[in-house]
């Protein structure tokens, strides 16, 4: 990558986190949503954000564009927070799939103390993000597990290109791509939420839809305030 680009790029995430700090916030909770990816987990949120006409001042979405793994993206947000201690609640976006700081992650934000107001909670997803894209398509408790040093989440990805043509991470527009089916992969999800009571595996889970849906009752009350 040339300076100038990287000069933009900081330049930009510069501009954007200005305007974060100068935009006037909605009466309603402000949160923060640290992703594990660079590219995938922030489309999408910031599709959705779009979709559900909440406040980019509210609703927070960051990531940590490079070196990235569970434990980090728990350190990254507590350390977000810090910077900003005005959420009501920060929600850490990362996969299982063959990490290694998987367990530390988790128990990082159950033995982080409530930080002033604000709840720490992680979203989930076994082996990857990937897994509540296809969910949007199609139900499936089929365990996803590679040999070797292969990615789990790879097995996901050809799943789902049979849905989505050359589907690749990335796609600026992929929330746009499932959001018709967004109610279906919220269906599904908890449905493999239930098969998991019994089944003694949590591949492939996923707990994006309880992030999605808190996001839908912030619109649902919005909307209410206004009757």
């Amino acid at each position: 990558m040339g300076t100038d680009d990287i000069f933009h790029k900081r330049k930009a995430r510069e501009a954007e986190s200005l305007r974060r700090k100068t935009a006037k916030r909605a009466a309603y909770d402000i949160v923060l949503i640290v992703c594990e990816g660079a590219k995938t987990e922030p489309y999408y949120f910031l599709g959705l954000r779009k979709h559900l006409l909440l406040s980019n001042a509210n609703i927070v979405i960051a990531d940590k564009k490079t070196g990235i793994d569970p434990l980090s993206v728990v350190n990254f947000a507590i350390k977000e927070f810090n910077k900003d201690p005005c959420y009501d609640r920060v929600y850490c976006v990362f996969d299982k799939d063959k990490h290694t700081t998987y367990p530390a992650a988790l128990d990082k934000i159950r033995s982080t103390p409530r930080l002033k107001k604000a709840t720490f909670h992680a979203i989930t997803s076994i082996p990857c993000f990937e897994i509540w894209l296809l969910l949007h398509y199609t139900f499936t408790s089929r365990s996803f597990s590679a040999t070797g040093d292969a990615s789990n989440c790879a097995l996901v990805e050809a799943e789902i290109r049979g849905h989505i043509s050359g589907y690749q991470k990335g796609n600026r527009n992929i929330f746009e791509l499932v959001k018709d089916k967004l109610d279906n992969a919220i269906t599904n999800a908890k449905r493999l939420d239930a098969f998991h009571q019994t089944s003694g595996t949590d591949n492939p889970s996923t707990k994006v839809h309880e992030l999605v849906e808190y996001l839908q009752n912030l619109k649902n009350k919005i909307y209410e305030a206004k009757q």
